[in-house]
């Protein structure tokens, strides 16, 4: 009887544990299930994807800069331009899951080209000279500024997209001078055949990033804190990394196979 009771009772406990063991695996399905099917369309957008190389050769980021102060008369505003540009766009056909990625080489900053300071108007018809032009320079690339030997990469990355397709407001992250900030950047795009051109007008301020604006004459001549930029990004579509490579191989392939028939590469019969 006792050998009875204790195999009963080893039947009640693992009927308990059965049923403890099936409630947690319910209670913890769906969750698991829905984070699989997030995980799913995130990766369906990217394999669909359309990568599009941005062309620094035909787009434009300028930084305008003002004066500010007491004694602003007595300094100039400046345009500050992007070149060699890097980066990319991902086109997905959802185009909220697109985004893109650019970076910003800091030492390749052009200060006051004429042509670009014609194109800003009135505010930046007065001409500074070449010594004026390459002063500016080293003081926005050396350290109280931009610091361009610590901080070689301006970098640009959207985070989130909403809005109609022809006018995105973008959650863009920018990183300058070590530090990152968030902000939603209106933007309008155009796409004709395999182009894209996005364009852009916003604003930052330098404090925000660590960076105390420039002054002389106790803050009566000063670099003004905000700035704005204006952006002209021109990007035509690529072939994905992937796809390279796989028409890169074929072509090995092919190669290799053409060699072996050539008569002077056969090999003994």
């Amino acid at each position: 009887m006792q050998n009875n009771g204790t195999f009963l009772k080893s039947i009640a406990i693992g009927l308990m544990l059965s049923l403890l063991t099936a409630c947690q695996t319910v209670a913890d399905h769906p969750a698991s299930t829905a984070a699989t099917r997030e995980m799913q369309t995130v990766e369906t957008a990217t394999d669909k994807a359309i990568r599009y190389e941005i062309r620094p050769e035909l787009s434009d980021v300028r930084f305008l800069v003002f004066r500010a102060g007491a004694l602003a008369r007595l300094g100039h505003n400046h345009v500050v331009q992007a070149r060699n540009i890097r980066g990319e766009i991902r086109q997905t056909p959802d185009i909220h899951q697109s985004h893109f990625s650019i970076d910003i080489p800091v030492a390749d900053l052009q200060v006051d080209s004429e042509s670009a300071r014609q194109d800003e108007g009135e505010a930046f018809s007065s001409r500074p000279d070449a010594e004026s032009i390459a002063g500016t320079t080293r003081n926005m690339l050396g350290e109280s500024v931009l610091d361009a030997a610590r901080y070689p990469t301006i970098e640009i990355h959207s985070t989130k997209l909403t809005g109609p397709a022809w006018g995105l407001d973008v959650g863009t992250r920018i990183k300058l001078h070590g530090v990152e900030r968030e902000l939603i950047v209106p933007t309008a795009v155009e796409q004709t055949g395999d182009t894209l051109v996005v364009t852009a007008f916003f604003s930052i301020a330098q404090t925000d990033f660590g960076i105390t604006p420039m002054s002389l004459f106790g803050g009566a001549l000063q670099v003004d804190n905000v700035i704005k930029v204006r952006m002209r990004i021109v990007a035509i579509s690529a072939p994905s990394p992937d796809v390279l490579s796989l028409t890169m191989f074929s072509s090995v392939n092919f190669s290799a196979k053409t060699d072996a028939r050539t008569p002077g590469n056969q090999g003994p019969q």
